[in-house]
Parts: C-alpha cells; structure tokens; sequence
C-alpha cells in the first residue's frame, strides 16, 4: 500500500513529507493510508500499554547487562516494513559491574 501508484500518484517514490504534515499537524485521513503510522481506526486498542511494557523490559535489561557488537559482524539494515538486520545483529551480553 506504501508504494501504490493509485494511492500516491506518480510521484510515490519521492520523499515528501507534505503528504502527511500540513503547518502544525497532521492529516489523520491520510496516515491511515500507510499502515506504518498506524493512526485511525486501525490502531491498536493495546499499543499504549504494550510500549510501557516494552520500555520497563528494556530499561530493566539494559540496566543489568551490557550489549557489544560482535567485533568485525556487518550491520546493516534489511529493507522492509519491519526493522530487521540483513545479517542478524551479533552481541555480546556481559553482566555489568
């Protein structure tokens, strides 16, 4: 839906913000449109409490361990709608003094 030519007109492959942001806001009507924004109706009912849960996990981990990339392991980005590593992301976890 993100890349469909009916949706955004022939210009789909530009980046252009004013698509989304009108002076001060946002165009609700038309977030809904590219489910990354996840506005509207389409929202989920949990996606507040579920991003509290997520911040306390991971504050409560990153407080108790330390995370190094593997020396000399390629990072990079997979391109797709969710953010994936193209070749896994290798750490090396240790308790912290």
């Amino acid at each position: 839906m993100g890349r469909m030519e009916e949706i955004w007109g022939s210009d789909w492959m530009d980046f252009k913000p004013e698509r989304w942001i009108s002076v001060g806001s946002t165009d609700e009507k038309k977030m809904v449109k590219f489910a990354a924004f996840m506005a509207g109706p389409r929202t989920c009912l949990g996606r507040k409490i579920a991003f509290v849960q997520m911040k306390a996990v991971a504050s409560c981990v990153l407080r108790r361990f330390k995370f190094e990339v593997v020396d000399d392991h390629p990072v990079v980005p997979d391109a797709s709608i969710l953010m994936f590593m193209k070749y896994g992301l290798k750490v090396r976890v240790s308790n912290r003094a």
